[in-house]
């Protein structure tokens, strides 16, 4: 117990863990907030209708909606959106009884007719397994209630990512951290130092855990009751809304806390398939590149692969879809195992229990069975081909960080990420942007008398067009009316077409382009490409950056560095020099693929054109042409991420280890990044991301852009000069 509470205070002791903490749930109840409020219709749309059901039967709710919605707009102040989604809720619940005799019928209809009665197919046995999952169901009776709040406080994805930080950090922090302070060589002698330890870690790793997921999760509760109510706890779980089809015979209530056991349990999972890792390899660069490809492995398997394709048990036997406890309880489901059918909860439940318990037993036996890490026998290694050249110093630095310290693994990681992300680019169809680039392609270049010449007709024509469709409504529908439908959907491509060339026709060097792709890659199109390439760019710098003088720290080569003829400056100036290699290495992997993507999918005429060519650009204070903006947005985007790797290197230069300096650059970095690309989009205007998306900086610059990165910057370099 003494060595429990111990590792205990150790944890919570780290200011960095409990700033995490903290930030993580400030951040999650601004999400959730952010989440209810984001759609078109209100909470307060909600309680309206919820307000008015009161006091009704089941029965006289589902007349009372169904009367709502078939009355026309005007006669009552209810959304139609919302009213439509509750009658559909309330209709299932009140045709519940009807759902279960649907399964039967279903079941016997399949067993009946020739072309489906095939036994020795996964449909047909799935089928046939369902009714008896249904048959103790019969006397449950769903009650139709509020649900809105208990579905927004547990179907969502931004709190069990908020939660997997946490873990992460507890992970190093219980795991790694004895490790990188050089105390393994003080704890492997003990009596209880290897196995008994480990064990005692994951312990601890549980209570956090656990004390986690009731923090985060009591939160959304609290705030979803506050915004929706969460309806009487003690109805059948099959009242909320989407639990229709879930088989188990409990209470909402009974569900919640089966929901927080059970998420519980498949975080833990994740902790120790983490602590496993952590437990087997040699650095921490090691550790986040091994647990980054196998959460990646995991997360594209759950992507890829069909819930009912053979190898489903791969989508739903793993670390993620474990995550996702409303989608395995809400419904009865079958895997489909190579053709045979295997329910889905106690398959997900059972290997839940396997893995962790399997994870947890392999981490302690090959804890107990590592040798001492401080103090490894020195292994004779024999080249066929020595090499006597002495190489600069500059070699020597790059060679630790690249192969001593695995950096060489993230640069292969993160080009292999840069064409995944390439490949999953998107254009969205949008019928107006489609004619608008009809438009422009068919009238590129500048702007004449002939361009002006055709505006004026094709605004004649839509207009005749117009006319004459409203003539042809007052007489009802035709095939002519369509035709002229057709013929007048251009339009809607056509107007912004004639609005631009209205807006530049005066400005020198102007041209009418396809300029949809410029807007998207220079923040105008509601895109947030710019922080997505940004986010890997960060990831990639800080895994490099963060160990260049951290991991120095930790085996004390100050003194060492002290008493070479070189000295500490041109220990520091080689390691500057690194990290803005760093810093360019990773902004260019962030700027080539995004350049040739967007290049692909939009061209890139109007390159020599003017600049304020582009709507958004008409004020832009210098006439100069695209390309050369262009230039100057990659050659910033190279410059501050070359000072963010600078400011990096500074962190890494006051931890004591490399893993506290990956969490603080992290935290510093990529998780501002991250809350923006969660929904806070504020924080495109915090701490460094401005300055790493430039876009902000150039379409809305303002002084607190530049102050927090400058002020860490210069703190930074004040502190590492007075030590030098």
């Amino acid at each position: 117990m003494r060595i429990f509470t111990t590792e205990l205070k150790k944890l919570l002791s780290g200011r960095i863990f409990l700033l995490i903490s903290a930030v993580a749930l400030v951040l999650n109840a601004y999400l959730m907030f952010r989440t209810a409020n984001s759609s078109e219709s209100t909470p307060e749309e909600y309680k309206a209708i919820y307000s008015e059901l009161d006091g009704m039967g089941d029965s006289e709710k589902f007349q009372w909606l169904e009367a709502r919605c078939n009355e026309f707009s005007g006669q009552h102040s209810y959304d139609f959106g919302v009213l439509y989604e509750l009658r559909e809720e309330c209709g299932q619940i009140t045709g519940y009884q009807e759902y279960l005799d649907s399964i039967d019928a279903q079941a016997k209809s399949m067993s009946s007719i020739s072309i489906f009665a095939k036994p020795d197919t996964f449909n047909y046995r799935s089928i046939m397994k369902t009714p008896p999952a249904y048959e103790h169901m019969r006397d449950v009776q769903p009650v139709f209630d509020v649900s809105k709040g208990i579905n927004l406080a547990t179907d969502n994805n931004f709190t069990d990512i908020l939660i997997g930080f946490i873990v992460l950090f507890a992970v190093i922090s219980l795991m790694i951290s004895d490790r990188e302070q050089g105390l393994s060589g003080l704890l492997f002698p003990l009596k209880r130092g290897r196995g008994y330890l480990l064990l005692t870690k994951m312990g601890v790793l549980s209570v956090t855990v656990f004390a986690t997921i009731l923090l985060m999760y009591g939160e959304n509760l609290i705030i979803g009751s506050q915004i929706y109510g969460l309806g009487d706890l003690s109805r059948p779980v099959q009242s909320l809304g989407g639990f229709i089809g879930c088989n188990l015979k409990i209470s909402v209530l009974g569900y919640l806390v089966l929901y927080i056991a059970f998420k519980f349990a498949s975080v833990f999972t994740i902790g120790a398939v983490l602590s496993l890792i952590a437990v087997n390899t040699k650095n921490t660069v090691s550790f986040y590149g091994i647990s980054a490809v196998i959460l990646a492995v995991e997360g594209l398997t759950f992507a890829l692969i069909h819930p009912l394709s053979k190898y489903s048990i791969f989508r739903y036997i793993n670390l993620i879809s474990f995550t996702r406890g409303n989608d395995i309880f809400c419904n009865f489901k079958n895997i489909n195992f190579w053709g045979y059918p295997i329910p889905l909860i106690p398959t997900s439940v059972g290997a839940i229990c396997v893995i962790a318990l399997l994870c947890t037993g392999l981490s302690a036996w090959l804890y107990s069975a590592k040798r001492n890490l401080e103090y490894r026998k020195i292994g004779i290694r024999l080249g066929f081909i020595r090499s006597e050249k002495i190489h600069s110093q500059l070699y020597y630095t790059l060679y630790k960080s690249l192969i001593l310290q695995k950096g060489i693994v993230f640069i292969a990681i993160f080009i292999a990420a840069a064409g995944f992300m390439s490949t999953g680019f998107i254009k969205k169809y949008d019928p107006a942007d489609a004619y608008y680039q009809y438009y422009c392609n068919e009238h590129e270049g500048d702007i004449t008398q002939e361009t002006f010449d055709f505006i004026e007709a094709e605004t004649a024509r839509f207009s005749e067009i117009n006319a004459r469709i409203e003539e042809l409504s007052q007489q009802g529908f035709s095939s002519e009316l369509n035709q002229l439908y057709r013929e007048v959907a251009p339009e809607i491509g056509f107007i912004p077409f004639s609005e631009r060339v209205s807006q530049i026709k005066d400005i020198d060097g102007a041209q009418v382009f396809y300029d949809t792709g410029y807007k998207r890659a220079l923040g105008f199109a509601g895109y947030d490409d710019d922080m997505k390439y940004a986010l890997a760019c960060v990831l990639l710098c800080l895994f490099l950056v963060s160990p260049l003088i951290a991991n120095d720290n930790r085996h004390k080569m100050s003194f060492v560095i002290n008493a070479t003829a070189s000295g500490k400056r041109s220990y520091i100036r080689r390691n500057i020099l690194t990290a803005c290699m760093y810093g360019v290495l990773s902004a260019l992997l962030w700027i080539v693929p995004y350049a040739v993507t967007i290049s692909r999918y939009y061209k890139h005429s109007g390159l020599g054109a003017s600049l304020r060519s582009i709507t958004d650009f008409i004020d832009f204070p210098l006439n100069i042409k695209v390309w050369q903006y262009l230039l100057i947005v990659c050659l910033l985007r190279i410059l501050f991420t070359s000072l963010s790797a600078l400011v990096m290197l500074g962190i890494s230069s006051q931890c004591r280890n490399a893993s506290s300096a990956v969490l603080v650059n992290f935290a510093v970095f990529a998780l501002p990044i991250i809350i923006y690309m969660l929904g806070a989009k504020f924080m495109v205007n915090i701490g460094f991301n401005p300055l790493l998306s430039v876009n902000a900086v150039l379409n809305e610059a303002s002084v607190i852009q530049f102050a927090v990165p400058l002020g860490v910057a210069a703190v930074l370099a004040y502190r590492i000069r007075e030590k030098t």
